[in-house]
């Protein structure tokens, strides 16, 4: 994946986490049109860059920890 498109997988997530619109890491997947894998690591980006993401189970989102 080329940097300029592995930023803007970022990017989407970080919008689809405000909204608590992941859904499970399978669909998050689907979403970015990535593998399972790549997708838990773009969440583990946005973490070290500060970022409180938590799966909710409730929701089945990853979402913003207040």
């Amino acid at each position: 994946m080329k940097f300029d498109e592995y930023q803007e997988k970022l990017s989407q997530l970080k919008k689809l986490v405000a909204c608590s619109n992941t859904g499970s890491p399978r669909e998050l997947a689907r979403t970015l049109n990535v593998s399972e894998r790549t997708a838990r690591r773009l969440v583990e980006r946005l973490r070290v860059r500060n970022n409180s993401i938590v799966f909710c189970r409730k929701t089945n989102s990853y979402i913003l920890e207040d």
